[in-house]
């Protein structure tokens, strides 16, 4: 089963502190509630991504996490049949130990885009509502922000984060939490908040925006 006990690890000491008094319930709720059909198949699988820890890591110009060389053809294929179980893969493109995850969205060229519009990320806590299978959390870190957390009910696109997470060596500060910006404990603690492609599903764009400014620590 998937837990966030290295999420609530790392929140201890830090701004987002309070959240340890109302999350985990939030999110065991979650884990009783949504059965999906295929969860138990997902989570076997991630259970299987054992490999080395990375011979490259680069989340600033792209998700590319290792070369390939340091697995067999044997392993590369393995880890190719693994990583096709969470299909279909919407946002990326990454490329895993040289394998090419070819996904319906390039999210990477949104990326350059809004990239240049920006407030600096280095050294800010970010959250992302709405961030799919986690691409732009791995650039938001690539491109220095100290800890970053996404939000999205979606069990497909959390295992999708947690099989790419696994694959990087899963030491980075990097999140995603099942839940939609309407779960997620009122706490005005972040410096950055996206919310890329969200603003016109919602059935009040203006109450969304709101939330997302009740996230914000005054000077966000």
């Amino acid at each position: 089963m998937i837990n966030f006990s290295s999420f609530y690890k790392d929140i201890a000491d830090s701004n987002l502190q309070h959240w340890l008094e109302t999350l985990p319930a939030i999110l065991g709720k979650w884990q009783r509630d949504h059965k999906h059909g295929n969860l138990p198949k997902w989570e076997k699988v991630l259970n299987k991504l054992h490999y080395p820890q990375p011979d490259k890591i680069d989340f600033s110009s792209s998700v590319t996490i290792g070369t390939g060389e340091q697995l067999s053809p044997g392993q590369v294929e393995k880890l190719t049949n693994l990583l096709a179980v969470f299909q279909p893969w919407r946002k990326g493109p990454f490329s895993v130990h040289g394998i090419q995850i070819d996904t319906e969205w390039r999210s990477d060229w949104k990326w350059d885009r809004v990239q240049k519009f920006i407030s600096p990320l280095k050294n800010r806590t970010v959250l992302d509502v709405g961030c799919g299978s986690g691409y732009h959390m791995w650039r938001m870190l690539g491109d220095g922000a100290t800890r970053v957390v996404g939000i999205d009910p979606s069990p497909l696109f959390l295992c999708q984060f947690e099989a790419i997470k696994r694959v990087a060596g899963n030491q980075h500060p990097v999140y995603l939490l099942p839940l939609g910006i309407e779960e997620l404990p009122a706490l005005d603690a972040f410096d950055t908040v996206f919310s890329m492609g969200v603003l016109y599903h919602r059935r009040s764009p203006i109450v969304h925006l709101l939330q997302l400014r009740d996230k914000l620590r005054v000077g966000g």
